[in-house]
C-alpha cells in the first residue's frame, strides 16, 4: 500500500486471518494465496503505518500492541462493511432468495443435492436451482450470469475474467465390472490401451482432465480403444456393469457401487490422476449475502458440509 491509497478491506481480511491462526502460512492456505503474497500485504501495512504491527518468532507471529490496536478496528471496519452491504440488500431489495447454482455432472449429481438439502435446513427461506451439465457449458454459464456461480472439476488454476475458490479433491480412476479377469487394483498403461474405453463427451471436465494427464505420458485419445461416448456417468456406470467396457471416472461418483461391489475400481500404474473440484464465480461480480454464506457453506475447511 503506497501514500495515498485507501486502506483496503481485503488486506484487512489478510490482516485478521493472521491475527487468528498466528501463523503466516496458515492464513496464506486459508486465503488461498501463496505465504510469499501473504507476507507483502501484511509488509505493505506496516510499511504505511511506519510501524511494526507483528513480532515474528520461530513459534509463528503475535500481535505488537500497535497490532492490537490495528486488529480491534480492522474488525469493527469488516463488521461495519458486513453491515452496510446487509442493509444496502435490504433497502435496494438487492437481497435475493433465489440461488443458481451451476455444476458439472459428478459433483452436480452426487455430492451437491445433499449439501443443498442441509444448507436449506439452516436456511429453509432460500430457494436453490441446480442445473447440471458438463464443465464447459457450465463456465459458459457462469460468463453469461445465467447461474450465480458454478462448481466444476478442473486441471487448470486459473480461468481469464473468473475467481475460483478449492471445495474438494478426488481422482480418477478406471472403474471395470466385479467379473473382469484383472484381480489386481491397478493395471499397467499398456494394458490399459487394450481396453474397450467408454469416454465422456468432448466438454466435459473429466475428459479433459483425463487427457491432460494421458499426455503427460506421451499418449494421445487416437491412442485409446474408444468404442462408444456417453453424457452422463450414470449411462457409463451402467454400460460397464453390464460388461460393454471400462471407463475412467472421478472415484466421488462410484463410491456407493465400489462399496456394494457393482464396480471395481483400479489405478493405471505411473498415472496418477488427482482432479480438484471449484467454485468458479465472474471477478468483482456482486453477490447478495445467501449466495455468499452457500459459498463458505462449501468451501470453508472449518465449517464445510460437502456430503
Amino acid at each position: 500500500m503506497r501514500a495515498g491509497e485507501c486502506l483496503d478491506t481485503y488486506q484487512l481480511k489478510i490482516f485478521i486471518a493472521v491475527s487468528k491462526f498466528k501463523s503466516i502460512s496458515k492464513a496464506a492456505r486459508i486465503m488461498h494465496l501463496s505465504q510469499p503474497a501473504v507476507s507483502t500485504h501484511i509488509k505493505n501495512l506496516e510499511e504505511y503505518y511506519r510501524g511494526q504491527l507483528f513480532e515474528r518468532t520461530q513459534q509463528g507471529v503475535t500481535l505488537t500492541k500497535a497490532g492490537q490496536i490495528f486488529y480491534t478496528y480492522a474488525q469493527r471496519i469488516l463488521d461495519l462493511q458486513e453491515e452496510m452491504e446487509q442493509q444496502l440488500e435490504t433497502t435496494i431489495q438487492h437481497e435475493s432468495n433465489q440461488i443458481i447454482v451451476g455444476a458439472s455432472t459428478t459433483i452436480g449429481n452426487v455430492s451437491l443435492p445433499c449439501s443443498i438439502f442441509l444448507f436449506k435446513e439452516e436456511f429453509p427461506e432460500v430457494n436453490i436451482r441446480l442445473a447440471i451439465a458438463n464443465s464447459d457449458e457450465i463456465i459458459r454459464r457462469v460468463k453469461l450470469e445465467e447461474v450465480d456461480f458454478g462448481v466444476v472439476e478442473t486441471f487448470f488454476d486459473d480461468i481469464p475474467g473468473f475467481s475460483s475458490h478449492h471445495v474438494t479433491s478426488d481422482e480418477l480412476v478406471l472403474i471395470v465390472p466385479p467379473s473382469h479377469p484383472i484381480e489386481s487394483d491397478k493395471i499397467s498403461l499398456e494394458e490399459f490401451l487394450k481396453q474397450p474405453l467408454i469416454m465422456r463427451e468432448a466438454g466435459s471436465g473429466t475428459r479433459k482432465v483425463f487427457t491432460e494427464f494421458l499426455e503427460t505420458q506421451g499418449c494421445k485419445i487416437e491412442d485409446l480403444k474408444v468404442i462408444t461416448e456417453m453424457t452422463t456417468i450414470d449411462a457409463i456406470k451402467s454400460a460397464v456393469q453390464a460388461g460393454m467396457g471400462v471407463a475412467v471416472v472421478p472415484r466421488l461418483s462410484v463410491k456407493k457401487e465400489i462399496y456394494q461391489g457393482a464396480l471395481k475400481a483400479l489405478t493405471i500404474s505411473g498415472l496418477d490422476m488427482p482432479l480438484h473440484y471449484k467454485i468458479i464465480k465472474l471477478d468483482h461480480h456482486y453477490l447478495p449475502s445467501k449466495t455468499r454464506q452457500l459459498i463458505k457453506f462449501l468451501t470453508d475447511p472449518e465449517e464445510r458440509f460437502l456430503c
